[in-house]
């Protein structure tokens, strides 16, 4: 019997059901209160992470936006009054958050750092793919981003929809789960069997802020154990 992973990461940014109002999944973005990407805020880097017992050794370096006040950038990493807002970088096991806008990764006794993407994008949260790594011994990171003026207010903020992004431990081969440029993922799954992410993805063809079974939905699996982690689509129907 094959055995799968079902989409239960603590990705709570993605899209869950096919019908599921854009608006809605705004409102419960917000409550992230994740930082406007935009020419007001600073980019800094915060202290280096690293994912415990794997065999490759990476240090991961986040730059993270932060207001450009400077009481917020000395307390950034405190909770003031009211506000529960930590503008650092959190880490529960294999998931990291923070107002994330890019990474560098450095191999260990390197001193060299590599850039993750030249694109602006914000990165909501981070996983390390514990379960892929116990069966195929790859070491692979998946990320929710949001990269996209989905509400068309030209900017790239908490109120957009999120995707996912995937990349190796060391941040080679990142790219963006979809079929095409406009696509936002809607459902993923892990088939540990043939060593595959299974995904389809949605396009608000008709621009109705809905995304439904009226719009364009395209289908598509990552070869796990390719060096390039392919994205190859597929039609089931």
């Amino acid at each position: 019997m094959k055995k799968i992973i079902t989409s239960t990461l603590i990705l709570t940014l993605l899209i869950s059901s096919c019908d599921k109002k854009i608006f809605k999944a705004q409102t419960e973005l917000k409550t992230n209160h994740q930082t406007i990407i935009n020419s007001h805020n600073k980019k800094i880097a915060d202290l280096p992470f690293q994912i415990d017992s794997i065999t490759t050794q990476i240090l991961i370096h986040p730059i993270i936006s932060i207001d450009e006040d400077s009481e917020k950038l000395i307390n950034r990493s405190s909770y003031k009054n009211n506000n529960i807002v930590n503008q650092g970088i959190s880490q529960y096991g294999d998931v990291i958050n923070g107002n994330i806008v890019n990474l560098k990764f450095e191999a260990l006794n390197t001193n060299n750092l590599i850039t993750l993407t030249s694109k602006e994008i914000q990165i909501n949260s981070i996983t390390f793919l514990r379960d892929i790594y116990k069966e195929t011994n790859k070491e692979i990171l998946l990320y929710s981003v949001i990269d996209t003026d989905t509400n068309n207010d030209n900017q790239i903020n908490y109120k957009d929809q999120s995707t996912l992004y995937i990349s190796h431990i060391d941040g080679s081969y990142f790219k963006r789960i979809s079929i095409t440029k406009k696509d936002i993922i809607h459902h993923y799954k892990f088939t540990l069997d043939n060593q595959k992410l299974y995904f389809n993805t949605l396009v608000n063809t008709n621009k109705d802020n809905i995304l439904n079974t009226q719009d364009s939905i395209y289908y598509g699996y990552i070869d796990l154990l390719s060096n390039n982690l392919n994205i190859i689509p597929y039609t089931p129907i």
